[in-house]
């Protein structure tokens, strides 16, 4: 029989397959060699916390520390190689730098490894970053402060080990005389327990074999507790109310602050105390607080009545209502006289009506309504007969017309002119001190009316003018000058009318601008295309210049644009409340307008306002009383303004 062997294919998928298996093992290797490295770290970390933990327990101290596994080495709490080295098993890498941070929480040490603070040097550790914990004193096995106790301390050495301190000599002095030697072998603490208040310094002077250190620390202790000498509750009625306190620690630790509370003092936190006086907010049985700075707290039972007082402002969504806290002792108060825009206090009404005549006919619980009478409000009003051309004038003014009667002026200039200048004095309302003075001009001028009083004189005037002669500005505005020199018109209430058609040549402006200053506005008006529209402007107040191409209906238009913005609000007394609006007319095209908080609101029939009118005899009245009601004004009535059409 023939021996067959292995091809050469066949070889080479062997190798290729053996190749394979050996770098899978290869990894596989690699991967557990890995794994039980970081396991080794991990359990080296676990350890070097422990022994941080247990450094920060001997020395006792409860601050944050911030040491470096070198520290530990060095001080017998870490096994290192001959060299003092800690090694990373994983790259054999040196610890000894790696920081460690170690807090004292819930009753017991937490020792943290920080990988990422590796701090080292040139293969030294950067030792200004280390705080081992310094010798110092623990107050109740926690970090001594120079505030106050308000119970006994038990003092006792921080900062060194448990060794170190058992093998030391401890001596405590303190200002007030006390004086104990600690020997060596002997528990190093000291129980400090006055009877009532204890404030000195205490020295201690410890010493090991290898050091002396020296301590020095304040101690205060209040046990007193804090004695209320008095209280008082002054009534105000805007709400504010505060409990006066006056309390004594006697030689204690001074007072912390008060507090008042339905419930238990001890719930309280430090930041519901205040240093003086109390803030009241309710009524009834309560707990006065009286805290010292050590934390000493003195309850004592008060009283506080309550009466509500009720404002009633009938106009409001929600009444007024002011609670007012008094203890029995501070009653005799005299009764708040309230102020309500529109109104006039009258007096205090208990629930059944009856009247109140002093704070101290109230009982704890009471509730007391104000009464009102509505004052007589003096209100804005556009008062407007329908049936004028123009716009009624109810306000003062002092109307100066200034009238070209050129010969230009002849025939229907003039004519138009007349009727729209009677219409204006016939808007003008006289009896309230309202003044007419009328000029004329042509190439003079002359005063035909000044100061006039009535519209039957000033429109007898008007009636008389007749067409002639040239035309000169000048000479009309030296006159208005003249005019208002001789009379002391107000500026606010002065206005001058100056119409045209013509052209003057010559204007040059000498008197406008002192007209100008001493009035309200002037207006100025040309009549026809050849008026010379430049000049008038000039003579205009700043927009107010006019002109009239289409005969009486544009003349009419113009004057009663001005009347218009002449008029201003007149105000109407109100009498009991009431408006009286004789000959009352309201439609769609004449509607009542009411203007309540800048927004205007129109009535197109008398039905349609009937829920704000009172109807006296015939005659219709604005009810300022209805009017509070129905829009909430909280009782400001004077914040209301009206239009008034009458027939």
């Amino acid at each position: 029989m023939k021996n067959k062997g292995f091809t050469l294919a066949e070889l080479i998928a062997v190798i290729v397959i053996l190749a394979v298996l050996t770098l899978l093992a290869t990894g596989i290797f690699i991967n557990i060699q890995r794994s039980i490295l970081e396991n080794q770290y991990q359990n080296l970390v676990i350890d070097i916390e422990n022994r941080a933990e247990e450094y920060a327990e001997d020395i006792g101290t409860t601050d944050v520390l911030y040491i470096n596994v070198e520290y530990l080495i060095t001080k017998g709490y870490i096994q290192a190689d001959e060299q003092d080295k800690i090694y990373d098993p994983r790259d054999d890498s040196v610890m000894n730098c790696y920081m460690i941070h170690i807090i004292f929480e819930d009753g017991e040490y937490k020792a943290d490894f920080m990988e990422d603070e590796n701090l080292m040097t040139n293969g030294v550790c950067d030792e200004s970053s280390i705080d081992t914990g310094t010798v110092g004193l623990l107050c109740n096995g926690t970090s001594c402060n120079n505030g106050w106790y308000n119970d006994d301390l038990v003092l006792s050495i921080r900062g060194l080990t448990e060794e170190d301190l058992i093998n030391s000599q401890v001596e405590w002095t303190s200002l007030l005389g006390t004086y104990e030697l600690q020997e060596s072998g002997t528990e190093k603490v000291l129980e400090v327990n006055p009877s009532t208040v204890l404030n000195t310094t205490y020295n201690i002077t410890i010493t090991t074999p290898e050091e002396t250190y020296k301590i020095s620390q304040n101690i205060r202790i209040d046990k007193e507790f804090p004695v209320l000498i008095s209280s008082n509750l002054e009534v105000d009625y805007s709400g504010n109310q505060t409990l006066d306190i006056n309390a004594s620690d006697m030689g204690g630790s001074g007072m912390a602050g008060y507090a008042i509370t339905s419930g238990d003092c001890a719930s309280l936190n430090d930041s519901q105390y205040t240093s003086s006086s109390v803030p009241i907010t309710q009524g009834g049985s309560l707990n006065i607080c009286i805290k010292d700075n050590s934390g000493n707290v003195t309850n004592e039972d008060i009283y506080i009545n309550t009466v509500t007082f009720n404002y009633d402002n009938i106009s409001s969504d929600t009444k007024t209502e002011i609670p007012v806290y008094y203890l029995d002792e501070n009653a005799n108060y005299p009764l708040l006289d309230p102020d309500r825009n529109g109104y006039t206090f009258d007096e205090w009404v208990d629930s059944e009506g009856n009247r109140i005549y002093s704070f101290d006919e109230l009982n704890d619980g009471d509730v007391v309504n104000a009464t009102w009478d509505i004052i007589d409000v003096s209100l804005p009003v556009d008062k407007i007969d329908k049936d004028t051309v123009g716009v009624t004038i109810e306000n003062k003014i002092n109307m100066i017309l200034v009238l070209d009667v050129s010969g230009s002026m002849s025939g229907s200039d003039l004519s138009n002119l007349k009727e729209v200048s009677n219409n204006l004095i016939s808007n003008m309302s006289f009896e309230v001190g309202s003044t007419i003075s009328i000029i004329e001009f042509e190439s003079s001028a002359s005063i035909l009316l000044e100061n006039g009083k009535s519209a039957s004189g000033a429109q007898s005037v008007i009636n008389r003018l007749s067409a002639s002669g040239g035309t000169d500005f000048d000479n009309a505005l030296s006159k208005v000058n003249t005019l208002l020199n001789r009379n002391s018109f107000a500026k606010e209430e002065t206005f001058v009318i100056f119409v045209s058609d013509g052209v003057d040549s010559g204007y040059n402006g000498r008197y406008a601008s002192e007209v100008q200053s001493m009035v309200n506005t002037v207006y100025s008006i040309g009549i026809g295309s050849g008026a010379n529209a430049a000049k008038l402007r000039m003579i205009a107040s700043s927009g107010c210049y006019f002109n009239s191409n289409d005969g009486l209906e544009s003349l009419s238009q113009i004057f009663t644009k001005i009347q218009d913005e002449i008029r201003e609000e007149v105000t109407i007394n109100s009498n009991g409340g009431l408006i009286e609006l004789p000959n009352l007319f309201v439609t769609v095209d004449y509607p009542f307008i009411l203007n309540v908080g800048g927004e205007d609101m129109e009535f197109p029939s008398i039905s349609s306002i009937s829920d704000i009118l009172t109807v006296v005899n015939g005659v219709y009245y604005l009810d300022l009383v209805k009017v509070d009601n129905k829009y909430k004004l909280d009782g400001n009535v004077a914040d209301i303004k009206f239009t008034y059409y009458y027939s």
